[in-house]
């Protein structure tokens, strides 16, 4: 378990930043937490502990409106201690739940609380999570006109049977036409999420899938293995009887998907990511490549070796104060090295040594050693080769995809911000 002390204010999360090392630039990501969505669908765990209440409130809703000035004021209390710091925002990420689901008047005020107390000149890379049923072209433009350079689109299927089985509420053609209206209002680098191996899901599908997104102006692709994330509709309907897919089978539909992107121009640069230019957040937050604030309910920041968070589906307790958070502890703490070792043995450098001591405080040599951390790179070996060297350790790139996904330890969901 992690260590935790409990409902830290802004000032006391400000001794969280090392206070003693000089106030270089240090870049960081800037992550904006947004927790509504029009639909709980039934795959998903990073919104099973949101009560549905919360999830669906509207713009007209109090609890929606108190949320944006929250986050407003979390951004005013907790950004001068980061100017301290020396940090410089490189990256930034709005995500969720749904971060299009909100208007275009709610995501101007919070991109511009954003400005007015952070440098964003120096940002190279600002995403926006979407989903299909949220985008319309002016949010798009206004997007586009507040600095985002990237639309990240959760598509899941092409399929509508599959799409209705897993509680989207979006349709294939509105995924298409999604892709287009953003694309149209000047995006150029769009991403789309695809999941292979959910339950009863044929191979015709994938191909389908594969197909349908070649034809439209996407340049990235997220794929991922469906998991079975206790809390979700699905993972209840499994429990029931509900046939799951082979994890072998699963890896093989993602190699599937893989080899058309791939033959299509589309590299695979890590597990589960293919195109060009890589998502530069995804792997930074993976690798450990720099510290990052999170700004939102459930939102984690690591900052100067230490994960501070408040916890995800306590809506109302954030509104009422948006300073306090329910986790700060060390980074070195167990089971978030282990985390970290698992996500970054997907990208194809692994674990760099460097990074790790950076980010959590401990040295490879160190976490190598921790019993769950041991265990989990001992399973590895079973499945493939793990290259060990001055540099790190990382799985070799041929066997890269199945050892990472067969080898997924069963505490990491737990072990998530």
């Amino acid at each position: 378990m992690i260590a935790v002390e409990q409902r830290r204010d802004a000032s006391e999360t400000a001794h969280s930043v090392r206070s003693g090392e000089a106030p270089a630039r240090r870049p960081l990501l800037v992550y904006v937490n947004i927790p509504f969505c029009k639909a709980k669908c039934h795959f998903c765990y990073w919104v099973a502990e949101v009560p549905r209440e919360d999830l669906r409130l509207t713009p007209a809703d109090s609890g929606r409106s108190r949320y944006i000035e929250a986050v407003t004021e979390q951004i005013k209390a907790q950004s001068p201690v980061l100017r301290r710091a020396g940090y410089q925002p490189r990256l930034m990420y709005w995500g969720g739940g749904t971060a299009s689901i909100l208007t275009g008047d709610e995501i101007r005020r919070i991109s511009e609380s954003l400005q007015a107390e952070l440098d964003l000149s120096g940002v190279v890379e600002a995403t926006l999570e979407s989903s299909p049923e949220t985008l319309d072209l002016d949010k798009c433009r206004l997007a586009r006109s507040l600095g985002f350079n990237r639309v990240s689109i959760g598509v899941q299927t092409f399929d509508d049977a599959r799409l209705r089985k897993i509680g989207r509420i979006h349709s294939a053609s509105q995924a298409a036409a999604a892709v287009e209206t953003a694309a149209a209002a000047g995006f150029d680098n769009i991403n789309i999420d695809l999941i292979v191996g959910f339950p009863g899901q044929p191979r015709a599908e994938i191909e389908n899938n594969v197909r349908v997104a070649l034809s439209l102006p996407v340049n990235h692709f997220s794929i991922y293995v469906y998991y079975d994330s206790a809390g979700t509709v699905m993972s209840r309907q499994i429990e029931r009887g509900l046939p799951v897919t082979d994890p072998v089978e699963q890896v093989e539909q993602y190699c599937l998907a893989r080899d058309m992107l791939e033959a299509a121009g589309f590299p695979e640069y890590g597990a589960g990511y293919l195109g060009s230019p890589p998502g530069q957040a995804d792997q930074a937050y993976y690798s450990l490549a720099m510290d990052w604030i999170g700004f939102g309910s459930g939102a984690g920041s690591l900052l100067g070796q230490r994960l501070i968070t408040n916890t995800r589906g306590n809506l109302h307790r954030y509104n009422q104060d948006p300073t306090v958070v329910d986790v700060n502890a060390p980074a070195s703490t167990e089971a978030l090295v282990l985390k970290a070792v698992y996500e970054a043995l997907g990208t194809y450098d692994g674990v760099r040594a460097d990074l790790l001591q950076r980010g959590l405080g401990i040295s490879l040599a160190e976490a190598r050693e921790l019993p769950r951390v041991k265990a989990y790179l001992e399973n590895v070996q079973r499945h493939a080769e793990l290259i060990s060297d001055e540099a790190g350790i990382r799985i070799r790139r041929e066997e890269l995809v199945p050892a990472w996904y067969l080898t997924r330890p069963a505490t990491y969901q737990g072990a998530q911000n």
